[in-house]
């Protein structure tokens, strides 16, 4: 049997600034997969060969407090259509913190020399080759997997309480506040360029199960609901019905952010390796854009 997946996604403004939301929608998506890119831009949703092999997934939630939110989400799904059309060596953990970092380092330079130096936005990658997906992660966007009705959260959300935590240092003063995220950088001190990306805390390499549900979300949605809740939207019957749960759930709950959810259903796996045949197949999309 070929490997097989289902993607459903949903990104949009939110309840918008009449109900005291965002005035536009600074968060973005991607998935990319075996000739097929979809993500948001400026001019709407867009649709293009590109190519690459496997199942590349990414949420990237741009930083409403800092300038160009939209532009540092964008930016940040280019880079990875680039790395995507490198090809099968690139979908492995190591490759993804690699790219991290040099996209990071490339995209805070030209900010630097447009103006923008303060643009930043959250990032959380899952790339699918061969039955076996590698992630990286930065900022506080999440990355959740659902096996067996178990809800486990995978990535952990770069605060200073976490990083704290990391070093075995006190808890610092507004412990819950988002320190690091992509092309501004930062851990709370303002003058920090690098980034921290711990192997293995920020990155891993999961072996899929069939039923296995998958969940790339920005704060809009998770900040607004409790484990209990995500992991009732993820029993719904496809992937596309849970992100359309999840993302009205939230704003039900008062979500005033913009909303993205992105589930991946693993429907069937490779009988054999990733030299093998078999590829991942995309269907049972869906994805919603601004206003």
């Amino acid at each position: 049997m070929a490997e097989h997946y289902s993607v459903g996604v949903v990104c949009i403004r939110g309840v918008g600034p009449e109900r005291g939301g965002r005035n536009h929608n600074e968060d973005n998506y991607l998935v990319c997969n075996a000739g097929r890119a979809r993500f948001r831009s400026t001019d709407g949703e867009v649709d293009r060969e590109t190519a690459g092999h496997g199942l590349l997934v990414a949420v990237a939630d741009g930083m409403g407090g800092h300038d160009h939110g939209d532009v540092a989400s964008g930016a940040a799904v280019q880079a990875l259509l680039r790395l995507y059309a490198k090809g099968a060596q690139a979908a492995n953990e190591n490759a993804l913190l690699s790219f991290v970092h040099k996209a990071h380092g490339r995209l805070q330079e030209r900010a630097r020399e447009r103006g923008a130096a303060n643009m930043g936005t959250t990032l959380t990658c899952l790339w699918i080759h061969g039955g076996q997906a590698s992630w990286v992660h930065v900022g506080d966007s999440r990355l959740y997997l659902c096996r067996r009705d178990l809800l486990t959260q995978l990535s952990r959300d770069h605060t200073r309480g976490e990083f704290a935590s990391r070093d075995g240092r006190a808890q610092p003063w507004g412990a819950r506040a988002l320190t690091q995220n992509f092309i501004f950088g930062s851990r709370g001190l303002g003058d920090d360029d690098a980034l921290r990306i711990d192997p293995g805390v920020d990155t891993g390499t999961l072996k899929l199960e069939v039923g296995d549900r998958l969940l790339l979300t920005s704060d809009g949605v998770h900040g607004f609901l409790d484990r209990d809740r995500i992991q009732a939207g993820l029993g719904s019957d496809s992937a596309r019905s849970a992100a359309r749960w999840l993302v009205e759930e939230a704003m039900a709950a008062g979500s005033d952010d913009n909303v993205t959810a992105l589930v991946l259903t693993v429907d069937a796996l490779p009988r054999t390796g990733p030299s093998g045949p078999n590829y991942a197949l995309w269907e049972d999309a869906i994805t919603q854009n601004d206003e």
